[in-house]
C-alpha cells in the first residue's frame, strides 16, 4: 500500500532539507524526504563551510546574502548555536583584469544590500598582515561574510525538519524508480512506495543527474574533487577577527579553524569525477605542487604540520550558477552549482516559493532555469573555484 504525500524530496542534504523546512513553514502539506544515507551525510558534511555574499552575479549575491541571514535565524529559532561565524572576507585580485572585474561588481553587490569595498594593498597590510599583499593589486572586502561549521548547521536543519509534523524524513532510503502515475508520480524506494503529485530532485553531486534520467530529464550537473586541509596552529594569527581570504586566480582560500586555520583548494586541471563516491582519494601530488603557492600567499602557514586532510566531491554546473526549475509538470530540479553550503538555506527558500507559487524571488530566469544551457549563456558566477569545463 503506497503512502501519499504532497511532495517527495529526493536528497537529504542541505538543499533538500532546507526546501522541506521552508515548505512546511508555508503549510504546504505532507512532505517526504528520502535520503539514501543519512541526513547531511554527503557533500554537506564534507564542505569547508565558506559563506559569502560577494558573488559574481545577481543570483549569486542574493543567495549568499539571504543564506547568511537564514543560518543565523534558524539558530535563534531552535535556541541553539547557529554555527555561523562572522569574520569578514577578502577576495584577492592578482591581475589588472581581476581588479577591474572586482571593482565592477561593487555596485551590483551594494544594490543587493551587501556592504562591499575595495581595499588597496597598503590598507590590506595594515588590516590583515597574514597575507603577502605585495603579490596582489588589492581585494574586495565585506565585513559580514564568514563561515559555518558544517556539522553544526547540518544538525540544526535536520533537527528543524525532524520536529515539523508535516515532514517525514526517511534515512537509508534509496529511490530506485520514479514513474508517472496519473497526474503525479509513483516513487519506488527501498523502504516502500510513495505516491505524490510532485517530486523534487535535490539529489546532489552524486545523484541529481541519474535521478533526472529516470524521467528523461537531462540535468547538467557533475562532480569534481575539492581538497581541504587544516593546521592546528598558525603563526601571527590576528589578535581580533581572523578574516577569510580567497586567492581567486589560484583557487585557494583560507579561513580560521579552532586555534589554527583551514585551507581549501581546487586543481584547475581536475576532470569530472564519475566514480559516484563521496569518499575520494586526496591528491597529494597536486598538494605538493600547490604548497609553494599557498606558503607564499600566507607565509604564516609555511612548514606548519597538517592536522587533517580530506577530499570531497563538489557539484558544479557549466556556469557555476544554480538550477531552480520544473522541466516537466510536477518534477522539480534543484542544484547548487558548487555552492550547496553557501547557498543552501536560500535555495531551499526560493525552491519552496517556486513549488508553491511558481515564482522564484525575482531571480533572473537566465541564471536559474535549465533552458539557459541550450543556447548562448548570458551569465556566470565569476567568483568561483576552478571547475572542469566539461
Amino acid at each position: 500500500m503506497a503512502t501519499t504525500y504532497e511532495i517527495v524530496i529526493v536528497g537529504g542534504g542541505n538543499l533538500g532539507l532546507w526546501t522541506a523546512y521552508h515548505l512546511a513553514k508555508r503549510g504546504f502539506g505532507r512532505i517526504a524526504v528520502c535520503e539514501r544515507y543519512w541526513a547531511g551525510f554527503g557533500a554537506t558534511s564534507r564542505s569547508a563551510g565558506m559563506i559569502r555574499a560577494q558573488g559574481g552575479s545577481e543570483t549569486a549575491v542574493k543567495l549568499g546574502h539571504w543564506s547568511l541571514e537564514l543560518y543565523q535565524r534558524l539558530g535563534q529559532e531552535l535556541g541553539l548555536g547557529s554555527g555561523f561565524f562572522e569574520t569578514g572576507y577578502y577576495i584577492l585580485a592578482s591581475t589588472e583584469e581581476e581588479e577591474k572585474a572586482f571593482r565592477d561588481l561593487l555596485e551590483l553587490r551594494r544594490r543587493c544590500g551587501v556592504e562591499n569595498e575595495w581595499v588597496d594593498p597598503d590598507e590590506g597590510k595594515r588590516r590583515f598582515p597574514m597575507v603577502d599583499w605585495d603579490r596582489f593589486r588589492g581585494a574586495v572586502y565585506t565585513p559580514n561574510d564568514g563561515y559555518v561549521h558544517p556539522p553544526i548547521v547540518a544538525r540544526n536543519i535536520t533537527y528543524a525538519v525532524h520536529r515539523e509534523e508535516a515532514i517525514d524524513l526517511f534515512e537509508e532510503c534509496t529511490v530506485e524508480q520514479i514513474e508517472p502515475a496519473g497526474s503525479g508520480y509513483r516513487v519506488h524506494t527501498t523502504r516502500g512506495v510513495l505516491e505524490t503529485g510532485r517530486v523534487l530532485n535535490a539529489a546532489g553531486p552524486r545523484g541529481v543527474r541519474d535521478l533526472g534520467a529516470m524521467l528523461d530529464v537531462q540535468v547538467p550537473v557533475s562532480a569534481a574533487r575539492h581538497q581541504i586541509i587544516t593546521f592546528a596552529e598558525v603563526d601571527q594569527q590576528p589578535a581580533g577577527r581572523f578574516p577569510l581570504s580567497f586567492a581567486l586566480s589560484e583557487g585557494i582560500y583560507v579561513r580560521p579553524e579552532e586555534q589554527g586555520a583551514l585551507l581549501g583548494m581546487s586543481n584547475p586541471e581536475e576532470r569530472a569525477d564519475r566514480s559516484g563516491r563521496y569518499q575520494i582519494t586526496y591528491d597529494w601530488e597536486y598538494h605538493e605542487r600547490a604548497r609553494p603557492v599557498w606558503e607564499a600567499i600566507w607565509p604564516s602557514l609555511a612548514g606548519k604540520p597538517i592536522s587533517r586532510a580530506w577530499a570531497a566531491s563538489i557539484d558544479y554546473t557549466p556556469d557555476h550558477l544554480p538550477i531552480i526549475d520544473e522541466p516537466r509538470q510536477g518534477f522539480f530540479v534543484l542544484a547548487a552549482g558548487g555552492h550547496g553550503m553557501m547557498w543552501g538555506p536560500a535555495l531551499g527558500m526560493v525552491m519552496a516559493e517556486f513549488i508553491d507559487e511558481g515564482t522564484a524571488a525575482g531571480l533572473p530566469d537566465e541564471e536559474i532555469r535549465l533552458a539557459r544551457f541550450t543556447g548562448e549563456r548570458k551569465s556566470r558566477d565569476t567568483i568561483a573555484l576552478p571547475f572542469p569545463e566539461e
